[in-house]
Order: C-alpha cells, then sequence, then structure tokens
C-alpha cells in the first residue's frame, strides 16, 4: 500500500474515533450496507459505508470467499455489519452476498 494511502486512513481513523458513539448507534451488529473500497491491504480492505462518511470499515480476507481477490478501489460492496472494533473504532463487516459491483 502507498503513502498515500496510509495518510488517507491515519485522517479517517481521526473521524472515526469523533464519530464512534454516533456510528455504533446507527450501525449495529446486523445492518446491511453498501460500501466503497478505500484502500487494500493484505488481511483485507478498508471501506467507506455509504451515509456514514466517518465511519471506517473493514472486510477482513478472511470474510471474502475463497480464492477471490480483493476488491480494487472504488470498487462498491453490499455488506453486513458482524461487530465493532471499539480499540481502533473500526465497523467489521462482511460481505453480503459473493456478487461484488463497479
Amino acid at each position: 500500500m502507498s503513502p498515500d494511502a496510509w495518510s488517507l486512513l491515519d485522517g479517517r481513523a481521526e473521524r472515526a474515533k469523533r464519530s464512534w458513539p454516533e456510528t455504533t448507534a446507527v450501525l449495529p451488529v446486523g445492518e446491511r450496507v453498501r460500501a466503497s473500497v478505500l484502500a487494500t491491504m493484505p488481511f483485507g480492505v478498508f471501506v467507506e459505508i455509504d451515509g456514514q462518511p466517518d465511519a471506517l470499515g473493514l472486510v477482513e480476507i478472511t470474510t471474502l470467499p475463497r480464492g477471490s481477490a480483493l476488491p480494487s478501489v472504488g470498487v462498491y460492496l453490499n455488506a453486513v455489519v458482524v461487530g465493532h472494533a471499539a480499540h481502533n473504532w473500526q465497523v467489521r463487516l462482511r460481505p453480503a452476498d459473493a456478487e461484488v459491483s463497479g
């Protein structure tokens, strides 16, 4: 991942921290969301959740279909909230289906 991508995520982490109480209230476990890929990492993809621009979502690689490539930056995913990681203000997601749209 490029240094620019790390800068993008660092800025988003601060916003995610400030909005954490609202984020967890409006994105409970089980909530279906649409999200666009912001950055890819060896362990998964960081996403921006539609309607919640300050929330930082993470789709871990273990939740993606086995053998699939990581979705590219800008691709939209349908996902489901599976948890909240308060220590780093991340909304944990899994794909809602195997389809990825562009």
